[in-house]
């Protein structure tokens, strides 16, 4: 299977059809499983009841109907926020596989209803096939994936433009520009995997809450992490986080000899003695120096702190495995500059 099988041809038009026929079922079945009584009476609402001219009322099989119709209802707003080929096509399937003999054994059993609600019975019921045939027209084939032409800033490949972008993309993006001013390169290039990005983009969202350390401390450990790393980007956009959070331009001047430099105190050079063992390969870590640690922070402390030194290591050969350039989010200010690691 090529990498193209997973997209979807007509992304906007296919997610507008799976939500149309997933969230109205959803609700209806609700209505069946929660209040069966009401539903068997009054279904839908303005008519004469297209239920209870059927035969009696069986709380049982309406309540069944009604969890059915929610589990389909669910599916398919599952496949429209998923967009996966596969997941639309499997989706769409079993939907029909439910509405086909739903509609045709309703066109040859509308001796119960009125002229008009024949009428209406026929048509929404022929909507919900038609709909799901449209579904499976749509994305008969895959789409073409975009060639892979260098991106922005130096990278390797493009970033999913905004008019690509899926929901979860476009939420980052509109939150990078609310935050940063620019939506981010390595945010384009995650999305071109929606459920990669999603996860990624939690553990960014809990590490930017974690409130236990003293944010000019991280900052100092992820902006030597990066410099380590020598990651453009992240070297970049550290420097500017850092001097916003309150790290002085002595300090980011003075990372690389922090060990002697008079700017920082003793308990900045453990947290920087803990980003630079954590940015070894392998890391060195050594008891004593957690041990040191471990007198000025508390456990959860702890793992704020490593956690922010790993993420910036992420960050930094995740960026540099796609080339991935600064944004200029420093510029107008002093930018920390790479550094080897110490012997």
């Amino acid at each position: 299977m090529s990498y193209g099988d997973h997209i979807v041809r007509n992304r906007g038009a296919v997610r507008f059809l799976l939500f149309a026929l997933g969230i109205p079922q959803a609700l209806i079945g609700l209505w069946a499983l929660l209040a069966p009584r009401s539903f068997y009476g009054d279904f839908p609402a303005g008519t004469d009841g297209w239920v209870n001219p059927l035969g009696p009322f069986d709380e049982h099989l309406v309540t069944d109907v009604g969890a059915l119709f929610v589990a389909l209802g669910f599916l398919l707003s599952f496949a429209a926020v998923s967009l996966r080929r596969g997941t639309v096509i499997a989706a769409t399937v079993t939907w029909l596989i439910f509405s086909v003999p739903h509609f045709l054994w309703h066109v040859f059993n509308l001796g119960p209803y009125g002229a008009a609600d024949a009428v209406g019975n026929t048509a929404a019921l022929a909507w919900t096939v038609i709909g799901g045939f449209l579904i499976l027209f749509l994305v008969r084939t895959p789409a073409k994936p975009a060639p892979a032409t260098p991106g922005e800033n130096g990278g390797r490949i493009a970033g999913v433009p905004d008019n690509r972008a899926g929901l979860v993309a476009r939420s980052t993006y509109a939150y990078s520009r609310r935050v940063l001013g620019q939506v981010t390169e390595p945010s384009r290039v995650l999305a071109h995997h929606p459920t990669v990005l999603a996860g990624y983009g939690a553990l960014e969202y809990a590490t930017a809450k974690a409130d236990r350390v003293p944010g000019n401390l991280k900052l100092l450990a992820a902006t030597k992490a990066a410099a380590l790393a020598g990651c453009e980007f992240c070297i970049d956009i550290a420097s500017m986080l850092s001097a916003e959070g309150g790290v002085s331009e002595a300090q980011l001047r003075a990372l690389p000899d922090y060990r002697t430099s008079p700017e920082f105190d003793a308990v900045e050079r453990l947290v920087l003695d803990l980003a630079v063992g954590m940015t070894r390969t392998p890391v060195q870590v050594s008891d004593e120096l957690f041990a040191q640690l471990r007198e000025h922070f508390d456990e959860a402390q702890l793992v704020e702190l490593a956690n922010e030194i790993a993420i910036e290591n992420y960050r930094a050969r995740f960026d540099w495995a796609f080339g991935i350039g600064s944004q200029n989010f420093a510029a107008g200010g002093y930018c920390a500059r790479a550094e080897a690691l110490p012997a």
